[in-house]
């Protein structure tokens, strides 16, 4: 035997006398990666355990192989290897046993971990005051009607139907979300067609390319990051090509006076910035990213809009 060899054996038999090693997660992995190596389905005539599995006399092999161990170590044989003293099929579930323990401990520890976070509020929109876009209502629809290649144009959350109200004079199809069922009513009495819902669960369960236009106010000043982020690549697989998204939110240093202080302390999410919302846009995939004019005096709200490549 080579150096090379005598010290690949030594670094194997360093490993062995370690185990078990490293964090749950490789050792879990580890376990599964010697069973398909060795037993796994694509690895014909790698191992007999199929077929031991399959013979008939399955069970008297095994008892059998048991009592020649037995017998084995009785007369003397007791310096056998592990190798040799345990059958295939007991290496193998040797091998599933040390995994479902490692996954044992992986499950725990997020068991416990999720143990120590705090749960987020359901439906925290309740906590924060509806508000119409208001002023917002004309320079979204300009932009909408300017921009939209056709179809389908959702606004959540869409409040009492204002903007859907104007959509639909200027000739677009409009839908609304809305996780309020006191506001959502009353677009529904108005003729709008709402939904109620939040529009992050809204949006996902869209079909691919089915919608011309997006508006986004109301949930994105509450959403955290994370959902945030989500919302914006479930949109972007949502619009057709060339179609506009329009995001009208809250300036930051207005969020105190308008949530009160339930609001700040329970909910995750804040109102980003407008260079955030660019860069968020960009990243989604979005192109023509931009803010929006019409921002009129004693509004404390920003509109940022983009739209799909065509």
């Amino acid at each position: 035997m080579d150096g090379h060899a005598r010290a690949a054996a030594a670094l194997r038999a360093a490993f062995g006398r370690l185990q078990p090693q490293g964090s749950d997660a490789w050792n879990f992995l580890a376990a599964f990666t010697h069973l398909g190596d060795r037993y796994g389905p694509y690895q014909p005539g790698a191992s007999g355990l199929s077929e031991l599995l399959d013979a008939p006399d399955r069970t008297q092999r095994g008892r059998a192989g048991r009592r020649g161990r037995m017998a084995r170590r009785k007369g003397g044989h007791d310096r056998e290897t592990p190798d040799q003293e345990q059958t295939e099929l007991e290496q193998a579930m040797a091998q599933v046993v040390e995994a479902f323990r490692f996954l044992s401990a992986r499950v725990r520890t997020l068991e416990e971990r999720l143990a120590r976070q705090d749960r987020p509020v359901d439906g925290p929109s309740w906590l924060i005051p509806a508000e119409e876009l208001g002023q917002w209502v004309d320079p979204v629809v300009a932009h909408i009607v300017s921009t939209t290649p056709g179809g389908e144009v959702l606004h959540g959350d869409c409040g009492e139907g204002l903007l859907l109200s104007a959509l639909h004079q200027a000739g677009v199809t409009a839908l609304g979300v809305e996780p309020r069922g006191s506001l959502a009513l009353r677009a529904l009495e108005r003729g709008q067609s709402v939904t109620i819902n939040e529009v992050a669960e809204e949006v996902a369960d869209r079909p691919p390319a089915s919608l011309g236009g997006l508006v986004l106010s109301g949930a994105v000043d509450r959403l955290p990051l994370h959902a945030l982020i989500a919302l914006l690549s479930h949109s972007r697989r949502a619009l057709t090509l060339g179609a506009p998204i329009v995001v009208v939110t809250t300036e930051r240093s207005a969020t105190e006076a308008r949530w009160g202080t339930a609001a700040l302390d329970l909910i995750d999410g804040r109102p980003l910035h407008a260079q955030t919302w660019q860069v968020l846009l960009e990243r989604a995939g979005f192109v023509d990213v931009a803010p929006l004019r019409g921002k009129a005096d004693g509004d404390a709200r920003f509109a940022v809009s983009a739209s799909t490549p065509t």
